[in-house]
């Protein structure tokens, strides 16, 4: 859908899983979409250095997001919520809707 506006099928991904989840880390991208680490870390770096993302060092992980103090950054978002509004359900729910929180001990399921 974007991959020809943003150069890259992995760049479309990265930035709609961005758009849809705040932030994220790099594997946890890649496990969404079942593509390499290695590829999604490159992208990221790319879009880091671009300024359209920013990465935040926390622990042993580098969090991503969009930067907000790009100078596209609203019609970027404006254009990845459009996305993720016309996205169907069933894959809306494969990748976003993924439970980030432990799950409390004893509890039933």
């Amino acid at each position: 859908m974007l991959a020809d506006l943003v150069g890259s099928k992995t760049t479309e991904k990265c930035l709609i899983f961005l758009a849809g989840q705040g932030e994220a880390y790099p594997l946890e991208i890649a496990k969404a979409f079942g593509i390499s680490n290695t590829q999604v870390i490159r992208t990221l770096n790319k879009l880091e250095q671009a300024d359209i993302l920013v990465g935040k060092e926390m622990g042993r992980l580098r969090m991503y997001s969009l930067n907000s103090s790009w100078m596209l950054a609203k019609e970027l978002k404006a254009m990845l919520d459009k996305v993720l509004l016309n996205m169907p359900l069933v894959e809306q729910e494969k990748y976003f809707m993924k439970r980030k929180r432990p799950r409390k001990k004893n509890k039933v399921v």
